[in-house]
C-alpha cells in the first residue's frame, strides 16, 4: 500500500492519536467512588496540557468517552434512555461543555460513543412503543407474533445468550434485542427513527463534539421478513450464538446505506470524525467493507484481527500486512490492543509469550501500536501497564449485561479490563484525588507499584517509553504518513519494517525473543542511522545497523 499523498494535507485524525476513557473508572471528581466528567477535566493536563513546549503530558490528540448520556446502567452506559442528556453519575450537560470547551483549549477532539443499535428498555420511545400495537412509536422497534418453535417468532439469538426475543405482556408480542434484553432494537427502517436519530447527531455536532464512535454499527439492520439464520455444519461452541451463519440479523445491504447516511451527516460539519465496531462475530466478517465502495462510511473501521493475533511476530505481520493490502486506496488504517470489551493486551499475551516480563511486551506492543500506518487507538491505562483484575469477587462485579443473562459466562465477564485507572500508590490508586471513598470497582493489586506517579519517576518505565513513542511519531513525517514496508519475509523472533516517505526513512527493529543475529530478506544501507527511540541505545547516537539484537530489543532509527 502506498504511503498517504504527500502533497495533500492529513486530517487530525490520520496523523493524530486517540486515548479512549472508559468514564466510570476514569478518574472520579467530586468523591464518590465513581469517575464522572469532573474527574477527566481535572485529569486533561496528564493527557495533553496544550503547551508544545511542554513533554511532560502524554500529547494525545483525541479523547474518546465510552458512552455518558443518560441510562440506568444495566450495561454501563451501552443502554441509553435519553440521548440528549448526561447521565447524571457522570455529571450535568453543563459539565460536559465544560469539557469540550478545557479540551479544545488543549487542542484535544472529543468523540462521544453513540448506541444507535438499541437503547434502554426505560428510554421513552420503548415507554411508548411497548405500551400498544397503534400508538404513533408502535413500530419503531422490531415487534413480532408468536411463531412457529417454542412461541419464538424465528431462531435469532442474542449475542449474551440464550434467544433474542422477549415476551411483552402488554403487546402480547415479542421484541428482538441482540445484546441483553435491557436493550431492544431500533427498527431502523422506519424513516421516523432514522430521523430521531439524525437530529440527535446534529444536536451533539452542533454542540461541538468532533466525531462518534458507533457502537455495533454493523446490526443495525435486519431482514424484513424475518427469515432463520442457517446453522453452520458441525458447529459447537458452547455458545449457540457462534453456532449460526448470522445471514439475517447483521452486516446486511442495506446496514452499509445507513453508514453512509450517517457519513454524509457528519461529513456537512468541518473536521469531524466517524469511528465504527464493525465487528460481533461472524466468519462473513470484513471490516474492510465499512469504508464503503467510494470510501464513503467509516473513517475509521475497527478491525479486531490484530488484537486478538498470538504475540509472535509472524502473526502479527500477517495481521499487518493483510490490513496493509486491503484498505482501500485513499482510506485510512486503524489500530489498537486494548478495548473496554476485550481482555488487556498484557493479561492476553503474557502467557504465549517467549518473554515473561510484562515491562518488556508493553513496550513492543506501544512500539508496534504507534509506528504501523494508521491511527493509534489508545485505551486507558495501557501506558502505564495495566493488567487485567482476575479475581473481583462476584459481589463487586459490575458488569450486569453479562452476568444477569442466562448465559452469563459467555461472553467473560469485562469488569476486569474496566478497573480504576492507578494514578498513584495513595488509598485507590488515587482515583478519586485521596478521598476514601470505595470505588465503583475495586482496584488492581498492584496499584503500588504500577502506577502514573511512580512510572514518571521512573526513566525505564513503560510510560516514559510511551511518552518518547508519541513524541518520535508526533514529530515524524513517515510515521504519521509513510508507506509501510517490511525487511523480514516470513519473521520468527523480529519483525523488521521501514516507514518512509521521499524525503525520510524510519527503521523499526523489535526483537521478540533472545539474542539473535539480525537477518533481512531484503538489504539496507547499514551505515548512518540516527537512534531516535530505543531500550538499549541512547538517544541521538548514530548506529550502524548491529548484527545481534539483544534480548527484547527495541529500536526506531532515522536514515541520516
Amino acid at each position: 500500500m502506498t504511503a498517504e499523498k504527500e502533497t495533500q494535507p492529513q486530517k487530525w485524525w490520520q496523523k493524530g492519536v486517540i486515548y479512549q476513557i472508559y468514564p466510570l473508572t476514569f478518574a472520579d471528581g467530586n468523591g464518590d467512588g465513581v469517575g464522572d466528567l469532573q474527574g477527566i477535566i481535572q485529569r486533561l493536563d496528564y493527557l495533553n496540557d496544550g503547551d508544545p513546549d511542554n513533554m511532560s503530558d502524554l500529547g494525545v490528540d483525541a479523547i474518546w468517552l465510552s458512552p455518558i448520556n443518560k441510562s440506568p446502567m444495566v450495561d454501563n452506559g451501552y443502554d441509553i434512555s435519553d440521548y440528549r442528556d448526561i447521565a447524571p453519575i457522570f455529571g450535568t450537560l453543563d459539565e460536559f461543555k465544560e469539557l469540550l470547551e478545557q479540551c479544545h483549549r488543549r487542542e484535544i477532539r472529543v468523540i462521544m460513543d453513540m448506541v444507535l443499535n438499541h437503547t434502554s428498555n426505560q428510554h421513552p420511545w420503548f415507554i411508548e412503543s411497548s405500551a400498544s400495537r397503534d400508538n404513533p412509536k408502535s413500530d419503531w422497534y422490531l415487534w413480532q407474533d408468536p411463531g412457529y418453535k417454542d412461541g419464538l417468532p424465528n431462531n435469532w439469538l442474542s449475542y449474551f445468550g440464550g434467544t433474542a426475543w422477549t415476551f411483552h405482556e402488554e403487546r402480547q408480542q415479542y421484541f428482538f434485542h441482540v445484546f441483553n434484553e435491557n436493550q431492544p432494537d431500533l427498527n431502523w427502517r422506519h424513516p421516523e427513527v432514522k430521523q430521531a436519530i439524525y437530529d440527535m447527531l446534529r444536536y451533539w455536532l452542533e454542540m461541538g463534539v468532533d466525531g462518534f464512535r458507533l457502537d455495533a454499527s454493523s446490526v443495525y439492520s435486519k431482514d424484513k421478513y424475518y427469515r432463520d439464520n442457517p446453522v453452520k455444519f458441525g458447529a459447537t461452541d458452547k455458545n449457540a450464538y457462534h453456532n449460526q451463519d448470522h445471514l439475517y440479523d447483521k452486516d446486511l445491504p442495506d446496514n452499509h446505506e445507513i453508514i453512509r447516511e450517517i457519513r454524509n451527516l457528519v461529513d456537512e460539519y468541518e473536521d469531524r470524525v466517524l469511528i465504527g465496531e464493525t465487528f460481533i462475530d461472524s466468519r462473513l466478517y470484513d471490516s474492510n467493507s465499512f469504508y464503503g465502495v467510494k470510501n464513503d462510511e467509516l473513517h475509521l473501521p475497527f478491525a479486531f484481527e490484530f488484537p486478538f493475533s498470538p504475540w509472535y511476530p509472524g502473526y502479527l505481520q500477517r495481521e499487518i500486512e493483510k490490513k496493509e493490502r486491503i484498505t482501500p486506496d485513499g482510506a485510512w488504517p486503524t489500530y489498537f490492543l486494548d478495548n473496554h470489551d476485550i481482555p488487556r493486551h498484557l493479561s492476553r499475551w503474557i502467557e504465549c509469550a517467549l518473554c515473561t516480563n510484562p515491562i518488556e511486551i508493553a513496550k513492543a506492543a506501544g512500539t508496534l501500536l504507534l509506528t504501523l500506518r494508521g491511527t493509534p487507538v489508545l485505551y486507558y491505562g495501557q501506558e502505564i501497564g495495566m493488567e487485567d483484575h482476575q479475581n473481583i469477587p462476584k459481589e463487586q462485579q459490575r458488569d450486569q449485561a453479562v452476568v444477569a443473562t442466562p448465559m452469563g459466562e459467555l461472553p467473560p465477564n469485562r469488569d476486569g479490563a474496566r478497573t480504576p485507572m492507578q494514578w498513584d500508590a495513595s488509598v485507590y490508586a488515587g482515583f478519586s484525588f485521596g478521598k476514601d471513598v470505595p470505588p465503583w470497582l475495586p482496584v488492581h493489586a498492584n496499584y503500588q507499584d504500577v502506577n502514573v506517579e511512580t512510572a514518571l519517576k521512573d526513566d525505564a518505565s513503560i510510560l516514559n517509553f510511551y511518552r518518547l513513542l508519541l513524541q518520535v511519531r508526533q514529530g515524524s513525517e513517515a510515521l504519521c504518513r509513510g508507506a509501510w514496508r517490511t525487511l523480514i519475509h516470513y519473521p520468527y523472533e523480529h519483525l523488521a519494517y521501514l516507514r518512509e516517505t521521499e524525503t525520510e526513512q524510519v527503521l523499526v527493529l523489535i526483537n521478540f525473543a533472545y539474542e539473535k543475529p539480525l537477518e533481512l530478506d531484503i538489504p539496507i544501507e547499514e551505515e548512518g542511522w540516527e537512534v531516535l527511540a530505543s531500550n538499549i541505545w541512547e538517544l541521538g547516537k548514530t548506529l550502524t545497523l548491529p548484527e545481534n539484537l539483544q534480548s527484547f530489543e527495541i529500536d526506531i532509527l532515522k536514515k541520516v
